[in-house]
């Protein structure tokens, strides 16, 4: 089906009997429209299914108000007391803890020169050179 990933903070976790049921909240920043209309700030929440088999993992590193990056698939259907409903599954292949962006592309180049003008070591070309053998 159709792979999608999701970046937002986890709202809760559900431990059941033979998944991971992970509620993920996605925040839509608002826009004002060509013709003047304000769209408003939004939060989409994911409901995300992984297997059982990683339950440890997530118990062990993850928790709510984490943001995460969740890759997975969506199915045009869901299931609810084991009958397919209109709506969709989201089931989570991978799940990584995020870094919150930074604000701009400037302010990363900022950092990185500040950081090397800091830099107090030389390189020993000379060692470096060496054979390794």
């Amino acid at each position: 089906m159709a792979d999608i990933q999701v970046t937002g903070f986890i709202s809760q976790i559900k431990y059941i009997q033979d998944a991971v049921l992970m509620f993920v909240d996605e925040y839509k920043k608002g826009y004002k429209k060509p013709n003047g209309d304000v769209v408003d700030d939004k939060y989409i929440s994911w409901k995300v299914i992984f297997k059982n088999g990683l339950r440890n993992y997530i118990n062990k590193y993850f928790n709510n108000g984490m943001l995460v990056t969740i890759k997975g698939e969506v199915f045009p259907y869901a299931i609810e007391k084991e009958k397919l409903v209109d709506g969709y599954s989201f089931v989570g292949q991978t799940l990584n803890i995020s870094s919150f962006p930074r604000s701009s592309v400037k302010q990363e180049i900022r950092m990185q020169k500040e950081s090397q003008q800091h830099s107090l070591g030389t390189p020993n070309l000379d060692d470096f050179n060496t054979p390794d053998f």
